[in-house]
């Protein structure tokens, strides 16, 4: 058996503007098929497993307005308060067969986490220098230091996904040493966000909200690009995916005012209710690299680095406090960044 000697093809001078467009390049830097003697794996099965830690970036709903007046110089200073999604723990799982050039498998990706805001209060100092908190289409004003506002989000603030790839794939060029492979399938989804929070003049009066944006179950085409480097044991990775899945939103907003204390429990007045259901096509972009090193024949340990955006989810309605509201402060847009560590067994 001999080793290739196919032609590379030279990497433009100019560097990419986007991380998928430089990994997309990597991947097209190793041999064309047909241009070397590659060694074709024996068929078999692989099971992996995966423990990552993640940073979410964006969704972040613009939930309360403190307002602070300063009534003989008519100035207001306004400061917008956001969720903020914590950083959590998530999960990788795999199951792929292959047949040499083609392999057939399932990918799953599990992450939930909370989202918090610090829990703000504050006071007027007199009826000239008054605090107010705009919380939805709510406002509540305070005119003295006895007077305390408040917002505290409550436990089941949070958001939760996972994902489920169906594929096959088909090896598009392989030496003893590379390989760049093609996978096409099929992707199943889930997306909740649900918030839950009080709000108000404490003793006096305030609002509760119970708000959710729930998913249910997408589903939607994939196509992806993968590339391995391997040098003896070792194994550097990468890829590149793209879906998009389908389905509907059922978002649901509450809220209900009540009097007295904020502590359970509480003594609603009056409430509303804002519901809908909506068609929704999110596009999903993934990115991937990874290193594995062979310690055993069928064993092997696996980390690396990934990145996922979730492009226009919907956040849970009736929250963007309405007067003044800046939609440049209600994010959409979720990005996790991941880095994580697993083993890989084959046979």
């Amino acid at each position: 058996m001999t080793r290739g000697s196919g032609a590379r093809i030279a990497p433009s001078p100019e560097r990419s503007r986007s991380p998928a467009a430089a990994l997309t390049a990597l991947l097209l830097l190793f041999p064309v098929a047909g241009e070397a003697r590659a060694q074709v794996p024996a068929p078999g099965w692989t099971v992996g497993f995966e423990p990552l830690y993640v940073e979410p970036r964006g969704h972040d709903q613009h939930v309360l307005t403190i307002h602070r007046t300063d009534a003989g110089s008519q100035q207001t200073t306004k400061r917008a308060v956001t969720l903020d999604t914590e950083a959590g723990a998530a999960y990788r799982g795999l199951l792929r067969y292959s047949t040499g050039r083609w392999a057939l498998g399932a990918d799953f990706f599990w992450f939930a986490t909370s989202q918090a805001t610090g829990d703000p209060n504050a006071a007027g100092a007199s009826a000239a220098e008054l605090a107010a908190f705009e919380v939805a289409d709510r406002r509540f004003t305070s005119t003295a230091p006895s007077e305390v506002l408040f917002h505290r989000i409550l436990e089941d603030t949070d958001v939760a996904l996972w994902t489920l790839d169906l594929l096959g794939s088909r090896v598009l060029s392989q030496t003893d040493a590379t390989r760049v492979a093609l996978s096409a399938g099929v992707r199943f989804a889930d997306f909740d966000n649900d918030y839950r929070a009080v709000a108000g003049l404490e003793g006096v009066e305030g609002v509760r909200f119970d708000a959710s944006s729930n998913y249910g179950r997408m589903t939607g085409p994939l196509l992806g690009l993968d590339g391995d480097w391997r040098i003896g044991r070792a194994a550097l990775s990468g890829g590149l995916t793209q879906a998009v899945v389908l389905g509907q939103v059922e978002l649901t907003g509450v809220s209900r005012e009540f009097t007295g204390p904020s502590d359970a429990p509480l003594n609603f007045v009056s409430g509303e209710r804002l519901e809908g259901l909506h068609d929704v096509a999110i596009p999903i972009t993934e990115v991937r690299l990874r290193a594995t090193y062979r310690v055993l024949d069928r064993v092997a340990l696996a980390g690396g680095l990934r990145a996922s955006t979730w492009w226009d989810v919907t956040v849970p309605p009736g929250v963007r406090p309405v007067e003044n509201g800046d939609e440049t402060l209600h994010e959409n847009t979720l990005v996790f960044f991941g880095v994580g560590a697993g083993v890989e067994i084959s046979w």
